[in-house]
């Protein structure tokens, strides 16, 4: 007859056993298990937006694209809506066009005549056009939801959207793409060239200064420009033009309104070194 403490000892020890088997089971499963092979062996997920490495605290910025001296996009779209100070002027639109086609007789400039979304799509999903220039606006415009998310999807896969100077502009801008950019009032000039921030760029063998030209400057205060843009050019802390990365492409920022041609050459330039970041 087994007494009572054998038999506490003898449950004891089948409970041990069952415990060991189950771990085994577990251990086993767990190996074998596709699900948990995948998970442990598949590379993290990194935000497309990693495009620049810090050593040091300082920004190491990789390309957009090979930087070709020559580069030039071969079609550009600009806009010429009612709430634009190019809206039913001929001659205005040709001299931008010239502008941009100037030195670039390949180029086609299109003509994007509305921010409805047809026209908006028709541009966006254009993938032989690689920039769309905006130029001043003088009203505000009715922006649907759907032509912004064009917009900002535009930017993202590697293209260039390029805004003229104005207050208006700077608003469209803010509405766009979210951030809280602030106007400056007007300023003649000079504006200085950032040695670091144009090196190994279109900027690099521009004017090392520029002044106001014939046309209007509008300067945007750079401690609430994005986080990552560049200033190309500046005075007193206002930034006349910039840029800054967007995922893949980039949103540029030229501050005149290129509303004088004549005598204007040195802006002319700038806004070509714009549209070929």
């Amino acid at each position: 007859m087994v007494s009572v403490s054998a038999r506490q000892a003898m449950l004891v020890l089948g409970a041990a056993a069952a415990l060991c088997c189950l771990l085994a089971l577990s251990l086993t499963s767990t190996n074998s298990s596709p699900e948990v092979v995948l998970a442990t062996s598949a590379p993290a997920k990194t935000s497309k937006l990693n495009d620049y490495t810090v050593y040091d605290q300082k920004v190491i910025w990789d390309p957009l694209r090979p930087e070709h001296p020559e580069y030039y996009p071969n079609k550009i779209y600009l806009y010429s809506g009612q709430e634009t100070n190019l809206y039913g002027h001929g001659q205005e639109i040709g001299d931008v066009k010239n502008i941009l086609r100037k030195g670039h007789s390949q180029t086609l400039v299109k003509m994007l005549p509305s921010l409805r979304v047809a026209a908006v799509r028709a541009a966006t999903w254009d993938k032989t056009a690689h920039a769309i220039v905006f130029p001043t606006f003088e009203e505000y415009p009715d922006l649907h939801m759907i032509s912004k998310a064009d917009f900002k999807s535009y930017a993202s896969e590697g293209n260039n959207i390029v805004f003229m100077g104005g207050f208006g502009t700077l608003a469209v801008i803010n509405e766009i793409f979210g951030w809280q950019l602030t106007a400056v009032p007007y300023q003649a000039g000079p504006f200085y060239k950032s040695q670091r921030n144009a090196h190994n760029t279109v900027f690099e063998g521009m004017p090392s200064t520029v002044s106001g030209g014939r046309g209007s400057i509008y300067g945007v205060r750079m401690g609430s420009m994005p986080t990552g843009a560049r200033s190309y050019y500046d005075s007193l802390g206002d930034s006349v033009v910039w840029a800054v990365r967007y995922d893949l492409g980039m949103v540029t920022y030229v501050g005149s309104d290129m509303h004088e041609t004549y005598d204007n050459a040195e802006w002319h330039k700038l806004l070509q070194a714009a549209v070929a970041l």
